[in-house]
């Protein structure tokens, strides 16, 4: 059965002229001086194993950190002959409403598979005067 091998949220993502997926600003955390926010360009990548050519739904959910839904992805396809795929998936620009832990969550035909997560935080107060 297919599953999330691992998934990353970026700035931005592409594939190189050989199929490598290239990962630019790999993120865990957005500062924000006020809420809501917006982050104008943002990716999720993600990598999906299971069997050789095996048939595959995938659905990712944001989340907000009261549990509520911002926005939805779906789409089907197929696994590579060597039971591998990678999906790079646009969230941006994501409106993010609220201080806390967002979650990306991920399901693969159905069952959960990988959670991503990032926070959005206020920025830190230097010391400095």
């Amino acid at each position: 059965m297919a599953e999330c091998e691992w998934a990353v949220i970026c700035d931005y993502a592409f594939l190189d002229s050989q199929g490598k997926a290239c990962i630019i600003g790999i993120f865990d955390g957005i500062y924000a001086k006020a809420v809501p926010v917006i982050h104008r360009q943002a990716t999720l990548v993600v990598q999906l194993r299971g069997a050789p050519r095996e048939a595959v739904s995938v659905r990712t959910e944001l989340v907000r950190p009261n549990g509520g839904g911002l926005t939805k992805v779906e789409g089907h396809g197929e696994l590579s002959p060597t039971g591998v795929a990678g999906l790079q998936l646009r969230l941006g620009p994501m409106n993010l409403p609220d201080y806390g832990q967002y979650s990306c969550n991920i399901a693969v035909n159905d069952q959960q598979s990988y959670v991503a997560r990032f926070d959005v935080r206020k920025p830190p107060t230097s010391g400095v005067n």
